[in-house]
């Protein structure tokens, strides 16, 4: 307990304040960065946990070289371990079920967590939930570890099949397209025993650049990769899916890799959210509700600027929230988050080789490959704590030897 004098001369015991952050997502990288760097401004302030599924982040812009084989996993994860010892907060490994903003607890697996503040940064899963059979017959992108662990074991039985297997990616958006050339490029060696087909509600990469379509449309079939557009899912049974118009095809494999859905437990917890679950935001970050509740990254949608679910929103609304999680427990003024109109955006196309989008223009190469390889290292590199330099304090995070 912190010890702060009063006018009357005698001492009182002051609570600190407790910070709760559920999640490792990208936003929360950059909070515990700045409780790193800011810690004399806090200690007699705060006490800090974080609860997070995962002790490694994934960085979803490396997901698909890391399904390519283009890096190895370590490569491609923040180890949240050392990076929490060192800002000095509480490390938990667990998934939160309930969450109640009220009472200020958050709930996972018979434990329970008080908290006088709370981020939540906890991403989001494709909508598996609206399709009827999806949840039972489809493997989801994300969480990305499960996603992981089942193509090394298709990789690893690549050698064993007894017959061709046809695999599926629903999903025309940038994602559907990465993973779909990601997974063809990895196992382009045993191309006589896989076949490969991308089906997309709508039109190709809708809401890039026509040429951006067309580059990947070309990427695509050079893959051998065939592609249905138009065609949206509306059931799934084992082996089989169908479409809207009635016509179905069947597969051995299907990823699912288009929208986003929350939790449940968000909108169920009473929190403002969006009719499709997502918190309800302002500009400083806050739930429009609860005041002491913030949010960032695909669990967050905002009332003033709608931006699609991307991890360029949730590396860009990092330094703001770490800013505000502070201003907030010291009774400042907050800052407000305000999003680019445009960014550069990287489609990897299964090679070492991209796609760039900027402004409108679309243009390709390995060169563009090497750009987005050294802003993805140089993500991983900010957020590496080198080996044995963590001393944590005692009650603390705890670091761990990296491999």
């Amino acid at each position: 307990m912190a010890t702060s004098p009063l006018p009357t001369g005698k001492s009182y015991s002051v609570r600190k304040q407790r910070l709760l952050l559920i999640g490792g997502g990208h936003a929360h990288l950059f909070v515990l960065e700045a409780l790193r760097k800011r810690q004399p401004a806090w200690r007699d302030q705060l006490e800090v946990s974080l609860v997070t599924r995962d002790l490694r982040t994934p960085y979803s812009g490396m997901l698909p070289g890391l399904i390519a084989g283009h890096y190895r996993c370590a490569e491609a994860h923040v180890d949240l371990q050392p990076l929490a010892a060192a800002a000095g907060v509480a490390l938990a490994q667990a998934t939160v079920d309930r969450f109640d903003p009220v009472r200020r607890r958050a709930y996972a697996g018979g434990r329970e967590w008080p908290f006088d503040m709370v981020s939540l940064d906890i991403g989001s899963t494709p909508p598996l939930a609206e399709v009827p059979g999806a949840a039972t017959y489809a493997l989801g992108v994300k969480p990305i570890e499960e996603f992981l662990g089942s193509w090394r074991d298709l990789q690893g039985r690549m050698d064993t099949l007894a017959r061709p297997v046809h695999v599926v990616i629903a999903g025309g958006g940038a994602g559907g397209v990465e993973v779909a050339l990601a997974m063809a490029w990895r196992l382009a060696a045993w191309r006589h025993r896989v076949r490969w087909s991308l089906v997309t509600s709508g039109e190709l990469l809708p809401g890039y650049p026509r040429r951006t379509a067309r580059l990947a449309a070309r990427h695509l079939a050079d893959a051998g990769i065939g592609l249905k557009t138009g065609a949206a899912v509306s059931a799934v049974e084992e082996g089989k899916l169908y479409f809207a118009d009635g016509s179905g095809a069947g597969f051995d494999g299907l990823v699912w890799a288009t929208g986003a859905a929350p939790q449940p437990w968000v909108a169920a917890s009473g929190l403002s959210c969006s009719d499709d679950g997502f918190v309800l935001i302002n500009r400083q970050l806050q739930s429009v509700s609860h005041p002491h509740v913030f949010a960032a990254g695909d669990i967050a949608s905002s009332q003033q600027d709608y931006r699609p679910k991307a991890g360029v929103f949730a590396v860009r609304q990092g330094p703001v929230l770490a800013d505000n999680l502070l201003r907030y427990a010291s009774g400042q003024r907050l800052s407000a988050y305000r999003p680019q109109r445009d960014y550069l955006s990287l489609i990897s196309t299964g090679r070492r080789h991209a796609i760039a989008n900027w402004h409108g223009l679309a243009f390709e190469g390995d060169w563009v490959w090497r750009l987005k390889d050294r802003i993805d290292m140089r993500f991983i590199e900010r957020f590496s704590i080198p080996s044995g330099s963590v001393r944590p304090e005692s009650g603390q995070g705890q670091a761990q030897r990296r491999r």
